[in-house]
């Protein structure tokens, strides 16, 4: 997930439990959502959000600029969205050309693992350079991996450092 603009807390920030926000702080906040995700739910109206953001009733964070959400309870509500009623599957799906390249390598290495397995139990003689040549391509990693890691670490380490200890830092 990449939001737009994520505001960081800062020391002269404050939270706001959902329960005592204003109408017009819900608001606001609601629309800051409909900013941060509008591009990961396209379909989604604003009632949309505001239905969705009523029903998680996530805590505010406020300055005297901005009014946002934790990033955490951002994520938690973009997960709640993605798994909810009001969005409707899309035809075609949205994905990124990252995603449909992951797809297709590990698409590829369960195949060549269901082939060897099945080697495996007939008894076959197992075809070592071929098992050599599969665990080489498994322990030299891939860039595509290796970069979507270190982008979507640095986005939730930026935004939650407790992130950090989910990516074993």
């Amino acid at each position: 997930m990449q939001p737009t603009t994520v505001t960081l807390a800062r020391p002269e920030s404050r939270t706001i439990p959902y329960r005592w926000a204003t109408p017009g702080q819900h608001a606001q906040a609601v629309l800051w959502v409909t900013q941060q995700l509008h591009t990961h739910f396209p379909t989604l109206s604003v009632a949309e959000f505001t239905q969705a953001f009523h029903a998680f009733q996530p805590d505010l964070w406020e300055d005297c600029n901005d009014l946002w959400l934790d990033y955490a309870d951002l994520v938690r509500l973009t997960q709640r969205l993605a798994h909810s009623p009001l969005v409707p599957d899309l035809d075609p799906p949205i994905y990124c050309a990252d995603a449909h390249y992951l797809a297709d390598v590990l698409d590829y290495y369960h195949r060549v693992a269901i082939e060897l397995k099945t080697e495996m139990k007939a008894g076959a003689q197992l075809p070592v350079r071929r098992l050599e040549s599969f665990i080489e391509q498994l322990a030299i990693g891939n860039s595509v991996v290796e970069r979507v890691r270190r982008e979507t670490r640095s986005q939730a380490v930026a935004h939650d450092p407790q992130a950090a200890a989910d990516f074993g830092d």
